[in-house]
């Protein structure tokens, strides 16, 4: 049996928690708290400026240590037999053990604290010391019941005077009152009108810093120095958030004009590349121009020769007097050369003839509208056609030497057509039906409209020098082509409405 009570003694920590202290402990902690002292105003000011009573209660546990000791002492010092009662007999059982004791004055004890501190807060109003004048009334009262009511009042050294001057002292008390009353009013009003103005303050801010964040500069400027008179100088925070949105706003002013230098440079730099690529166009244009201009087309004795035997003494291009001055300039130039150049040509080929030319297959690996067309003949069916829209058409009279160069082809009719034949070298000009293209009539000969538009084409293009006369039409058309035409170059100008012109 002793051998169960010894383990249950042993494991009844485990359950019943921590052991409680015994009374002679509890008395020796207390005596030991009081000895050890505190200071009491030093906690109590500590306590008053705290922000809570959790705050409060911690600084004030030292002071309710002690005032709880001082209350143990005092109980057991009452009761001395507290701490000599060993253990209580069954018939009488302790009411309360003294660690329990200790316990509830603590707790009363942190209220009663709490309690006094909060009451030693609160001030007493100093009511106006009106004795005196309760004395005097008093007075004059009885001194008033003394005399009948025809006799005189005598007031003897009570005088009127003291008592104006004490009901004045009251009233002015009085106003003083409803004078702080007012002020009270004053003040609340005075904040009221602060918070709203502070309010307004902080929206006009945060609309700052939105035109910033905007980029609407020129607006923020302006609400910048709304603000800066608007601004009161005991507004720290208002004055603090206006330097650094004005910090800001120079900042990203900075930014764009350093942006919109960095673009003007780029685009400077572009403008500058552009004009470098445009002048090495222009001079690119001009090396070929010069080129063509100097072109040179050698005397062959041989293909002199083939052209007497064929009686050509120049080759024939037909235009329209407002072509003439690109000739001139850039020389006598093809369909698709002259409109990658951009100039403004007039075309005076009909347009279903175009249209063929521009559909027809490549002649020699060459597109049709890439050589320069010219006639053994002008005075051809194409000629007639055309001068039915035109008024002033020029033909120009070529160096027939410009059929020597490697790419000149030749065609036995009209390019266009789809039944012409075309050939690559002088010895193939046997295969052209010459009676009819050199007859000045072309009905008597079999499919003799086209044949008589026999051509000879060169790509893409033939200078201007080698151009040796120009036949005018008309009159009229001549007298364009003299205000055109320089006067020092060697181009004869000839009217010849009668020979090509007339059929």
């Amino acid at each position: 049996m002793k051998f169960f009570k010894k383990i249950w003694t042993t494991i009844k920590i485990f359950f019943v928690g921590k052991k409680k202290k015994s009374d002679i402990k509890v008395y020796q902690d207390a005596k030991a708290t009081i000895e050890k002292g505190i200071d009491k105003e030093e906690i109590l000011t500590k306590a008053s400026n705290a922000t809570n009573d959790e705050e409060r209660k911690e600084i004030l546990k030292p002071l309710i240590e002690f005032e709880s000791a001082k209350q143990i002492v005092q109980v057991i010092e009452q009761e001395p037999e507290i701490l000599s009662e060993q253990k209580p007999s069954r018939k009488r059982k302790k009411l309360y053990d003294l660690h329990e004791l200790e316990n509830e004055i603590k707790v009363l004890q942190s209220s009663l604290s709490l309690l006094d501190l909060k009451k030693s807060s609160i001030k007493e109003v100093a009511n106006p010391d009106t004795s005196s004048f309760d004395s005097r009334i008093d007075k004059l009262f009885s001194l008033l019941s003394k005399n009948k009511i025809d006799n005189k009042v005598e007031l003897s050294d009570f005088t009127v005077s003291a008592f104006d001057k004490d009901f004045k002292q009251l009233e002015k008390l009085l106003q003083e009152k409803s004078t702080l009353k007012r002020q009270g009013n004053r003040e609340r009003e005075k904040k009221k009108q602060r918070k709203i103005y502070e309010s307004n303050i902080k929206k006009e801010l945060n609309n700052l810093d939105s035109l910033i964040g905007q980029n609407k500069l020129d607006d923020a400027k302006l609400l910048v120095n709304r603000l800066s008179k608007s601004l009161k100088p005991d507004y720290r925070k208002g004055i603090e958030r206006l330097a650094k949105a004005t910090e800001k706003l120079k900042e990203k002013e900075l930014d764009i004009f350093r942006k919109r230098q960095a673009e003007l440079l780029k685009q400077q730099q572009q403008e500058a590349e552009k004009i470098r690529i445009q002048e090495e166009l222009k001079r690119e244009e001009k090396r070929k121009q010069d080129l063509i201009n100097n072109l040179e087309f050698e005397f062959n004795s041989e293909k002199e020769e083939t052209l007497e035997n064929y009686k050509i003494e120049y080759v024939f291009h037909m235009t329209e007097v407002s072509n003439l001055k690109n000739i001139i300039q850039h020389g006598l130039l093809s369909h698709n050369e002259a409109h990658s150049k951009g100039l403004n040509k007039t075309d005076i080929a009909l347009q279903d003839v175009n249209q063929r030319r521009a559909n027809k297959r490549p002649i020699y690996g060459i597109s049709l509208h890439d050589y320069v067309p010219m006639y053994f003949n002008p005075k051809n069916p194409m000629l007639y056609r055309r001068k039915q829209i035109q008024d002033n058409i020029v033909i120009l009279a070529i160096d027939r030497r410009v059929i020597y160069q490697d790419k000149s082809i030749f065609s036995d009719g009209n390019a266009a057509s789809d039944s012409t034949k075309f050939f690559n070298n002088l010895s193939d000009l046997v295969r052209l039906n010459w009676h009819c293209i050199k007859n000045e009539y072309w009905n008597d000969h079999v499919d003799g409209k086209r044949i008589k538009c026999a051509e000879t084409l060169t790509n893409p293009r033939i200078p201007v020098k080698y151009v040796k006369k120009i036949h005018c039409n008309s009159i009229q058309t001549k007298n364009i082509v003299d205000k055109i035409v320089p006067a020092e170059k060697p181009y004869r100008v000839e009217l010849n409405s009668k020979y090509f012109f007339n059929r």
